[in-house]
């Protein structure tokens, strides 16, 4: 992304909700959030989605903002987590429809002790929600957000061995509870862990 010259001031008011700043920071950088998210996903259509997704979490994630830093590498870095994690996403589930299909068509019947996939996503989400608050904030920002630890550490102001160590507790946490269950959906579901 070409840099654009983005004041201060501007962000420090951005970062205090000021949605006027919002405005005008999404008219200077929307073209090239767009055109680097093109880049990457080889696609318009999932290229406007990955630019409303990197301004959705902006406005969300203002408060990690760094005025006195660089607003134009914090959105090239955003948007290649979700231009990256939107593929991912994409690939996992072409990946799940394709093993729903196969256990479909081995399997002539669910017993009731089996839980749907659903129920065990609602159960996972418990769980996960359910953990710590910084553990559950880091396992987030990792897996459903798709940031590194190292881009965790400094967004949290904390080292990279704390993310990695929180990220495993909390990734033992889930497959452990997981892997309880011994139905097919579980399975399916501890394939994209």
């Amino acid at each position: 992304m070409p840099n654009v010259t983005i004041s201060e001031s501007l962000v420090e008011r951005f970062v205090q909700g000021n949605p006027k700043a919002f405005r005008r920071i999404f008219d200077a950088l929307h073209g090239q959030v767009y055109g680097f998210s093109l880049k990457i996903t080889k696609s318009t259509s999932e290229a406007e989605e990955v630019t409303q997704q990197v301004f959705i979490r902006l406005w969300e994630k203002r408060h990690l903002v760094d005025a006195s830093r660089s607003l134009e590498h914090y959105l090239y870095t955003v948007t290649r987590n979700c231009a990256f994690n939107h593929l991912k996403q994409k690939a996992n589930q072409a990946q799940q429809i394709q093993l729903s299909n196969l256990w479909i068509d081995n399997s002539s019947t669910v017993t009731e002790d089996d839980l749907s996939l659903a129920e065990c996503q609602k159960l996972t989400d418990e769980l996960i929600n359910s953990l710590p608050e910084k553990r559950q904030i880091i396992y987030k920002m990792h897996f459903e957000e798709g940031y590194l630890p190292v881009e965790i550490a400094t967004m949290l102001g904390l080292s990279v061995s704390t993310v990695k160590s929180q990220l495993t507790k909390a990734t033992k946490t889930v497959k452990g509870f997981l892997l309880n269950y011994r139905s097919a959906s579980i399975i399916l579901l501890l394939s994209f862990f």
